[in-house]
């Protein structure tokens, strides 16, 4: 019991901290520079949540609702419904930064939220490809759309089968992105990411109506991405057995 109440206890510095303070502890130095701007809102409620009872844990099961309604209102198939869709999955995005925020901010580390973050994040990538591509054949009636979110949904689960490996997820985020000589405030370089890239890709298609177009994006940025994570895999794979 004991141990359970020092793991949720704060730390008593982290309680004073200001918000540049916590910008410094929560950025990483492989920061993708399309979750940047997201970093700065999220960090922004995250200084507000971390002084409540609210967990990290609690912030991702909110996170997966939030995405899963957008991914409803999608599949519908309407304009209007698609921008509420939109904005709910843009914040929806913003909470899967803050339940990292608020462990780090409270020292807290939890398996079952590492995993629940992890795979809500595919689950997310799932049901969006899925809503998206109904609420599109819903207009169109294109079988078309059909086939590429088959594609998209089978490069999306290679991906999550690929790095389903926490050891080997854990060495391969830098490897997944690509290095831009550019220093900021509080990142040394800027990398360039594929998750919140080809979120925004997926969920922006319905707004500009060219969801096709922005699939067959998605599926050849995460083909390549795919390739790359796979190459890696068998490369820290050898290494682990040359050890």
């Amino acid at each position: 019991m004991n141990k359970y109440r020092k793991l949720f206890k704060f730390n008593s510095i982290n309680q004073t901290m200001s918000l540049r303070e916590v910008r410094k502890k929560v950025f990483k130095k492989e920061e993708d520079i399309f979750a940047y701007p997201f970093r700065y809102i999220s960090t922004i409620i995250t200084m507000i949540l971390a002084k409540t009872s609210i967990t990290s844990l609690q912030v991702t099961w909110i996170h997966l609702i939030i995405g899963i309604i957008s991914a409803v209102l999608f599949s519908f198939g309407k304009y209007n419904l698609a921008i509420i869709a939109f904005i709910l999955y843009l914040i929806s995005m913003i909470l899967d930064f803050v339940d990292g925020e608020i462990a780090r901010y409270k020292n807290i580390r939890s398996e079952v939220s590492i995993w629940l973050d992890h795979v809500s994040d595919n689950i997310l990538l799932f049901l969006i490809i899925i809503g998206i591509a109904i609420g599109e054949f819903q207009i169109n009636k294109d079988f078309s759309i059909l086939i590429i979110a088959l594609i998209a949904l089978l490069i999306t689960a290679s991906m999550g089968i690929i790095n389903i490996s926490k050891r080997t997820s854990e060495k391969m985020k830098q490897s997944k992105a690509i290095v831009l000589p550019i220093k900021f405030r509080y990142v040394k370089k800027f990398h360039v990411g594929i998750f919140v890239l080809s979120s925004l890709i997926l969920i922006i298609s319905p707004i500009i109506k060219q969801v096709e177009i922005m699939f067959i994006t998605y599926v050849i940025i995460m083909f390549f991405a795919m390739i790359k994570s796979f190459l890696n895999r068998i490369k820290l794979i050898k290494k682990e057995f040359n050890e």
